[in-house]
């Protein structure tokens, strides 16, 4: 498979939300597709409208998730409405699970997780998403689980998981680029390397179009050439600019890649651009 591949979701009317329609969501797919065909990514897959639905949306993922192999990336950007839904599995912080709104159905970030989980070791994900409530997609939790045997890092919250998941899980404590507020507490059962980046936090709605419009601009066409970080610094101010109530975020799950956030952004060819560790 190409060593870069990317899925551009975009929907303007799903069918799950009494939400107002949206009107830019299924262009700007288009747009982010043309991004990543800008970064250097060969294989570029777009579901809009009608065609991004549950199944399909969550099939094209889980095959190319599947698909990766080491030293491969998997570029996903969704455009929508987001919502969030009652927790079913007692793993959320706030009592919530967030959703990307699709065409038929929701798709629950429990079950992005779950896609996250086929890839292998020494893969990446990076996800983009413009929609409500798209912090809270992070697998964080407030309670402290408790593992047999493993000691868990001191004064950060470890995400309580169901019990299949805590099965061969991972504990970490090391530094993360100084963008991201906290390192994944635990892998949480994906090998993979996972960097997403949102419109708004927990808790807070996306102004439509927003983001992707400063993000594009920013990019330039590929003549951005600094890192995730920085991209991530310069659309909080753009955004909040517009719109105090929406801050950007940026998170790392799965297995820590402490490189991948201070690598040149989207460019499949990135090194690593400056340091800033966090104490």
């Amino acid at each position: 498979m190409a060593r870069g591949t990317s899925i551009h979701i975009g929907v303007n009317h799903p069918a799950s939300t009494s939400e107002c329609p949206l009107s830019l969501s299924e262009e700007n797919a288009w747009k982010m597709a043309e991004l990543a065909h800008q970064a250097g990514y060969g294989a570029i897959h777009v579901l809009r409208g009608a065609d991004a639905t549950r199944n399909a949306v969550g099939g094209l993922l889980s095959a190319a998730a599947r698909a990766l192999e080491p030293g491969h990336t998997l570029f996903v950007s969704f455009s929508g409405h987001g919502s969030h839904v009652p927790d079913a599995d007692g793993d959320e912080r706030d009592g919530w699970d967030e959703t990307w709104c699709l065409h038929d159905a929701d798709l629950i970030d429990d079950e992005l997780a779950a896609i996250w989980r086929v890839a292998a070791p020494g893969t990446r994900v990076l996800v983009v998403s413009e929609s409500c409530f798209g912090g809270g997609m992070g697998r964080y939790g407030d309670v402290m689980a408790r593992y047999p045997n493993l000691s868990p890092a001191l004064d950060r919250p470890v995400y309580r998981s169901a019990e299949p998941v805590l099965r061969g899980v991972k504990q970490f404590a090391q530094p993360v680029a100084s963008c991201i507020s906290r390192a994944p507490s635990h892998d949480d059962g994906i090998r993979a390397s996972v960097l997403m980046m949102t419109g708004a936090a927990e808790g807070q709605r996306a102004r439509e179009g927003l983001y992707t419009r400063h993000l594009l601009e920013l990019w330039k066409g590929g003549a951005f050439r600094d890192s995730f970080c920085a991209l991530h610094g310069r659309l909080c101010e753009c955004v909040r600019y517009e719109n105090p109530q929406q801050e950007p975020q940026i998170m790392m799950l799965g297995t820590p890649d402490p490189d991948f956030p201070l690598e040149m952004a989207f460019h499949l060819d990135r090194p690593v651009m400056r340091g800033g560790w966090r104490d």
